[in-house]
Formats: structure tokens, sequence, C-alpha cells
């Protein structure tokens, strides 16, 4: 000890000494002073802005569930609007009630008529003014109130049945306030009270008792909408904040005020006890590192320095940064602990981009088949495993699992091993709530772990993963003995687990999506050939034609898919035509042909309002147009028209001649043949055309169209 004191015994030692004192002990004191002042300053004005934040949260809350509720009404008003009783009965069923769970009412008054409670006991008609009826008109909500039997007040939301029509009826909702309450409540801070006034300074929601610091916010309000001041009672002093929520311009009632207050001794507590302390710590810090400082300074200036290159250079990211230290003492521990770090944050960091290069890569995938090569092909590379499956459920038969194996180690080729998956009574309920299963053998789950005990695996963990609460599958990794970093595995693979059960209920979505597409596209195309018995069919053999045109042109898959589309819907525009004009046996007149002219603007105006359907608008619109721009109904020509409506021009007057109609028999297939040739390069395109020929023979046998042959004119209809 004496001879680390010895600095203190010679003039150079004690000027270092003394330099240290003056330069660094004095003005960390001095510091520190300045800083328990700042932090005085700060933690209040900190308190004042997590009150401003907790109120402009509440508010911004209650915006939300308001625009949340509007929107659900208003989707209910368009389901409503126009149905008839029994349906209006069905909107009102308990199969229902999960839609309705934020409302406690739901009214119908119609323009006229007897109004029609759905849910609920019946709510209040609004005093509608002028204003509140273009209001609503303009497709906006109203929101109102009533005192309540109890306390506080009934809130109604109202929405227009019709949008653009002012008194064309309206569905009034009761907003259930406790859920509404609720939500607000959930954002305000701990130790807190939160209070909503209406433009009165009426109390809607407390938390506690009503405040004596209502009047000063309302007067307050007079001269900003956001606020905060102290209030000073004989007992406490509170922090106050208030903010308004402006519902005039969606709800066309006067704001709101959210008030959220808290007591000046909670919020400014934890400074009471840092003040308390910090002078304690401070002498404390003073007189270890005066000590210290005399033994420290000599041994300790190299080492640190040599650590706080090493440190800066990790900091900037060089996972490669390593320090040499031979010092014999803490300082060279320090330094292997600062290696093996620095070797553990670069593995890290591998591990975790491989992990998220894995995680997105099964997010992306497009089928089930896809997601399971790649979790199969790069498991190993974020789990430090020596077998893995993945087992699909069969969610048709009981306890049974399609299994994905990787590749025994001895095997010959790189690809996972299928197999079929039947499960012992019992095993499946074990997965109920558990984030993991380990097993040290195979004894249990014995179908799924004896593949991987062949492949040497001792020790096993089965992570289930869920799909809407349903179990979907389990993701099973083994070792052959116990791994060093087995907690980093355990929570990489539940992660991996959890993004799979995502992924394929994605494409789960994705393809009831693609169905309900698909059928909503066919039943509108049936809607339409339905109206004449002559037509019914043809708007799929169009498209059956059209897309084998395609497919000898070299369309790609989005081009198939999108002039699929257009086969479906090109002649939807013939729902304006009458079944009269559709099904007449005989040549029409000039009246009857101009009108059947319009189906395919028709058409395209019908499919407008559907952004789904944006890309095939021009096909619809267009498919009538002719190559040397004689067609209607804009009178293109050539690469004016979109490639799918030429295509559809060709297939589409092809089924017309070989149908019959009731004013002529369908034309045979030369026939038909000669006339598509004769029209190239005038009606059609003679690229189409000469696809057309390569798969005609195919194709033309047993077709029926719409269209009409008059005087030797071919007339495409709608």
């Amino acid at each position: 000890m004496n001879d680390k004191l010895s600095i203190l015994h010679s003039v150079v030692g004690r000027r270092i000494y003394g330099l240290f004192v003056v330069c660094a002990l004095l003005p960390v004191c001095a510091l520190a002073a300045i800083s328990l002042l700042q932090v005085a300053g700060t933690a209040k004005t900190e308190s004042r802005n997590r009150l401003h934040h907790a109120s402009k949260n509440a508010g911004m809350t209650i915006m939300e569930i308001l625009f949340l509720l509007q929107t659900e009404l208003t989707s209910y008003a368009r389901e409503i609007s126009g149905v008839t009783p029994g349906q209006l009965r069905e909107l009102a069923s308990p199969t229902r009630g999960e839609d309705f769970q934020r409302l406690l009412a739901l009214t119908l008054f119609p323009q006229r008529g007897t109004p029609r409670t759905f849910l609920g006991t019946p709510c209040p008609r609004p005093a509608l003014t002028p204003g509140d009826k273009r209001h609503l008109a303009s497709g906006k909500a109203l929101l109102f109130s009533e005192p309540a039997a109890k306390r506080g007040r009934r809130l109604f939301l109202a929405v227009a049945l019709e949008r653009g029509r002012p008194g064309s009826g309206m569905l009034v909702g009761e907003i259930n306030t406790s859920y509404l309450w609720s939500l607000a409540e959930n954002t305000h801070l701990p130790a807190t009270d939160l209070y909503v006034t209406d433009a009165d300074g009426g109390i809607l929601y407390a938390t506690s008792s009503a405040p004596p610091f209502i009047p000063r916010v309302q007067a307050g309000l007079h001269s900003s909408s956001v606020g905060h001041f102290e209030w000073h009672r004989r007992n406490r002093d509170d922090l106050v904040d208030y903010w308004s929520v402006f519902l005039s311009p969606q709800y066309q009632t006067p704001s709101w005020t959210v008030i959220v207050s808290q007591s000046t001794d909670d919020a400014l507590r934890p400074l009471h006890l840092f003040g308390r302390t910090f002078a304690l710590v401070v002498s404390l810090t003073l007189i270890v590192v005066s000590y210290l400082s005399s033994i420290l300074i000599r041994r300790n200036l190299i080492p640190l320095a040599t650590l706080r290159q090493g440190a800066r250079r990790l900091g900037r990211g060089d996972l490669d940064a390593r320090v040499a230290i031979r010092s014999g003492d803490e300082f060279e521990e320090l330094a292997t602990t600062f290696n093996g770090m620095a070797d553990h944050l670069q593995r890290q960091f591998t591990t975790l981009q491989g992990t998220g290069q894995l995680v997105q890569q099964v997010l992306s995938a497009q089928d089930q088949d896809a997601i399971v090569a790649i979790v199969m092909s790069a498991l190993e590379t974020v789990v430090s495993c020596q077998a893995q499956a993945l087992s699909l459920l069969d969610p048709t038969v009981t306890d049974f699992a399609v299994t994905h194996y990787n590749r025994q180690p001895d095997a010959g080729s790189d690809h996972p091993t299928v197999a079929m998956t039947t499960f012992a009574e019992g095993d499946l309920d074990r997965c109920t709530g558990a984030e993991f299963l380990h097993f040290t053998d195979c004894s249990q789950f014995a179908a799924l772990l004896a593949p991987l005990e062949n492949r040497g695996a001792r020790e096993f963990y089965l992570f289930p993963f869920f799909i809407k609460g349903t179990l979907a599958g389990l993701l099973t990794i083994g070792y052959r003995q116990p791994s060093s970093q087995l907690r980093e595995d355990l929570t990489r693979a539940r992660q991996v687990a959890d993004e799979i059960a995502v992924a394929l209920d994605n494409v789960r979505l994705i393809e009831e999506l693609n169905q309900l597409n698909r059928g909503t596209i066919r039943a509108l195309a049936n809607a339409v050939d339905a109206k004449s018995p002559w037509t019914a069919g043809h708007s799929e053999r169009v498209t059956q034609l059209a897309l084998s045109i395609g497919r000898a042109m070299g369309l790609s898959a989005r081009e198939q898919e999108l002039l699929q589309l257009g086969g479906m819907l090109h002649d939807i525009g013939k729902i304006a035509v009458p079944e009269a004009i559709l099904d007449k046996n005989g040549r029409l007149t000039e009246e009857e042909y101009a009108l059947i002219r319009t189906h395919s603007e028709a058409g395209a105006h019908i499919l407008e309002p559907i952004l789904a359907y944006e890309e095939v608008i021009p096909t619809v619109a267009q498919h009538h147009e002719w190559y040397n721009g004689k067609g209607y109904p804009r009178g293109l020509a050539g690469e004016e028209i979109v490639l799918g409506a030429r295509i559809l021009a060709v297939a589409d007057v092809c089924d017309a001649l070989a149908s019959d109609r009731p004013y002529r028999p369908g034309w045979d297939k030369d026939r038909v043949l000669a006339h598509i040739g004769e029209k190239a390069g005038s009606q059609f395109d003679p690229r189409v055309v000469a696809a057309f020929f390569t798969i005609a023979d195919d194709c033309l046998t047993g077709m029926t169209a719409d269209d009409r042959v008059s005087a030797g004119t071919v007339e495409v209809m709608p």
C-alpha cells in the first residue's frame, strides 16, 4: 500500500494528484450540483409532458373509437338499405352479436314508414336541422346524447342510409359508453385521474368524483384548446392538463374536453427520493475517487486506452475488433471478456441476420410447400440443432400430420424426407397452452421422434403453433448432446414456429380471398348470361378461347389472369339491355342496335368503383373496337386498343358465329374460320388471328356464343 501511495511523496506525484482533484473532482461536484437543479426542473416538465400526452392519447383514442363506430354503422347502413323485411330481421339476429359489441342499441329511421329497432331498446330520433341533414348526406355522422337514467349521459351516433341524399333516412346506434370509456381509461397513466367533459363542462366520464378545477378548464378553453396549470388546494396540489376533442367537423357536435390530473407529490416523488440519496452518493463518490485515483493513475491509463479503442471499434460496427493486454491483472481478464463478448456479438449478429432472413422468406412465401422448403433448408443456420422436423396437421383427419424431416447425415440427397405421422391418442392434447415440450427419449410422441432419434438426436424440443386457436403443426428440433446456446436456440425456434403459423394463415387467407374473388366473377358472368337462354355459358366459353389464344401468343401469367377476368366480365354491361332485345327473332331496329352498342361502356362504368378491377376496365370497354378504327364505342384503332380487348374481340365473335340464336342457326367451323380470316387487318388484329388459327382446331368444336348475325353482318352484343 505504501508503494502505491508513494506518488504523494514526490513533487510530481502531488502535482498530478492535485491537478486531478482540481480538473476532475471539483468540476464533477459542480456539475453534480447543477445537474440536480436541472433534474428538478426537467422532472416537473416531464410530468407535465406525460400528462399532456396522456390527455392527448385519451382524446385520440376517443376519436378513433368514434370513427370505428361510424365506419361500422355506415357498413350496417349499406347492408340494411334496400333489403326485405326478412333480411332486416336477419341483420338483427343473435348470430351477429359480435358485430354489435360496441353498440347497445340500433334503430332504423326510414325516410317514410315506421322506425325499426334491431338491437336493444329503441334509439331516440334526433331533431335534424338543415345543416344536420347536409352533414349526414355528406357521408359523415351525427353524435348526440341524452341524460341517462343513472349517472352520465347516453351517447348516440347516426349515419345516413344513402350518401348524397339529405333526408333519405338514417341509422341510429347507441354507443356502449362502458366500451368507449374503458378504452380511453387504458391510455391514462398510473396514479392519475381522467375526466371527460362536454362543451358546457358537464361530466361525461370521470375516474373519481368531480374535481373543483373544471371551471378553470372551461375558462382556459376560451383562449386555447389545450393547456395545463397547477391547482392548489388546502391539502394537496395538482398538475392538470386538458385537451379538446374537436367533434364538430365530423360529428356536428361541440367539442369534448379530456382532462388528466395528478397530485404534485405523486408526480415528483422520484425527484424527492433522488435528492435525498444524491448528496450521499456524491460524497461517497468523491471519497472513493480521491483514494483510488492515487492508486490507479499509473497502472490503468494504457490498458484503459486500449480497451476504449477496442470498444469504439466495436461500437462503430467492427465486429472483428479484438484487444491484446498482458498486464497480469483484471485488465487482462477484462480484455479476455471483451474479446469473448465480441465473439458472442459476432455470432449473435450472424444468427439474428439469418433469423431475420428466414422469417422474411417465410412470411413472403406464397404457398405451403414454399414455407416448408424455406424452413427445412434454413433452420439449421439459425438454430444449432442436429435434427429437425416440421409437422403440418391435417384438419380433416384426427391426430394425423404430414411431417418433413431434414435429410439423413449419410443420405445421398440434400432433400428432406416426408412421412405420414399418426400421433397417439392424447399426444396432441399436451400441446395446448405449451410454449414448448421437452423430451429426452422418444417414448412419447414416438411416431414423430423416432425418425429424429435415427438421425442421432437424444434430446428433443417440440414447438406447437396455432392458427386461430387451433393447433396447426409442430416444429421439432433435436440435439445429440446439450447445446451451449440452448436458451437462444429455444427463443429463435419459438419465433420461427410463430412466424410459420402467421405465414400459413396468410397463405390460407389469400387462397380464400382468391376463391371468393373467382366465385364473385363467375357469379357476375352467370348473371349476365342468364338474361337469355341463348347466351348461357357464353362468358365462360369466350374466356377459355381467349386464354388459349393468349397462351399461343406467349402472354405472361399476370396477362393471362387479366385476360381471364376480362373475358368473364366483358358482357357485364348486358345487364342494362332488356331481354326482349337479346332474344328478338329478327333484325334489330336502329334504336335497339344503338342500345346494344352502349353495353361495353356500361360494363366499364359498372366496374369503375371496384379498385381491384381497374386494370381490366379497358379490356371490357374496348372489346368491340375494330383494328381499323371502325368499331365502337370510341373508334380506337391498332395498338390504341389494349391487347386483351383485341384477343377478346376474336374469341367473342368466334363464339357468336358458332352458336345458335333465335334469328339464325350457328355457323359451321369452316365458315367461322373463313370469316375470322377475312376480317384480319380490318376488324381483328392480324397477330391475334394468326394465334387463333394455331389453336382453332382444338378449341372451336362445340362452341356457342351470344352475338347476332344479320344479313351477313356480324354484330357483337354485350
